[in-house]
């Protein structure tokens, strides 16, 4: 970048930039001034907007996994995080959803129901810690009973009217049934059976999926089973949703791992993952 003056007599001019240094000086004709810190600053920038997909630190899972493993040698149960940035729209909703894993790593899931007679009871011994019907929604409305210790609801078609009415409570919390997430059911100890063992995830509002994948003492191959779930159930429900993608930035724009309350390492060949049924053995 130059800065060209031209004037027709002889004087004396301060230029001012923020990136040079003031200095008085005189010229006669034309004189250019050379600004290198500034074409440098915006050689950084463009250099920065390259890699706004995919950081230059970036290594293969493999590596990733090494390096972790080497650090927490101390700490071998400390539970392993996946951080998925996605491609965010206008309008669309949330990335929500809840899969099967290789290898499991649900905790004991505490279930709500909302039931009465003869479906409370195989609630019951189904092993749902709290069961009731329109006297529990009444509870939960006056704020006397607390749900911050349920992880997941149930409710029967019967009863669902009645529980819209405390969907601002349940909205929130994602405890909220819902007939297209199988939590409106007559099915009771089938839902509770087949629901134990899943694996649920959600978006923050700035397109990132928080979840855990597994332990630092997990095989490479066992982790990277469970991140290829992951990343291919929220892939399709981004095509669900009719999000656009270009060839050199899919719906997932980048992934990082770390151990809780450790530091993140960025994935490189995330999108190897997504393609490939296991390039580990």
């Amino acid at each position: 970048m130059y800065l060209k003056l031209c004037l027709p007599r002889s004087n004396f001019i301060t230029v001012k930039n923020s990136l040079t240094n003031v200095k008085p000086f005189c010229f006669s004709e034309c004189i250019k001034v050379s600004c290198p810190h500034v074409r440098e600053y915006a050689s950084k920038s463009k250099k920065r907007k390259r890699e706004k997909i995919m950081t230059a630190i970036a290594i293969p899972l493999v590596d990733a996994v090494n390096v972790l493993k080497a650090h927490e040698t101390t700490y071998p149960n400390r539970t392993l995080e996946l951080h998925v940035k996605t491609k965010l729209e206008k309008g669309k909703a949330p990335i929500r959803g809840s899969i099967s894993l290789p290898k499991s790593i649900a905790k004991k899931v505490s279930w709500m129901v909302f039931a009465k007679g003869a479906k409370a009871e195989e609630a019951k011994a189904a092993g749902a810690h709290v069961v009731g019907g329109e006297e529990l929604i009444a509870e939960i409305t006056e704020g006397t009973f607390n749900i911050g210790n349920i992880d997941k609801c149930l409710s029967t078609p019967e009863l669902y009217t009645s529980v819209t009415k405390i969907a601002r409570i349940l909205g929130p919390k994602m405890l909220m049934p819902m007939a297209k997430r199988g939590t409106v059911t007559d099915d009771i100890a089938g839902t509770i059976q087949r629901m134990d063992d899943k694996h649920s995830f959600n978006s923050d509002k700035l397109g990132w999926v928080h979840t855990g994948i597994g332990k630092v003492s997990w095989s490479t191959k066992e982790i990277q089973d469970n991140i290829q779930v992951i990343l291919r159930e929220i892939d399709k429900i981004g095509k669900d949703q009719g999000i656009k993608s270009s060839k050199k930035a899919g719906f997932i724009e980048k992934i990082a791992i770390n151990p809780n309350m450790g530091q993140s390492i960025h994935l490189l060949d995330f999108k190897d993952l997504l393609e490939t049924p296991s390039f580990i053995r």
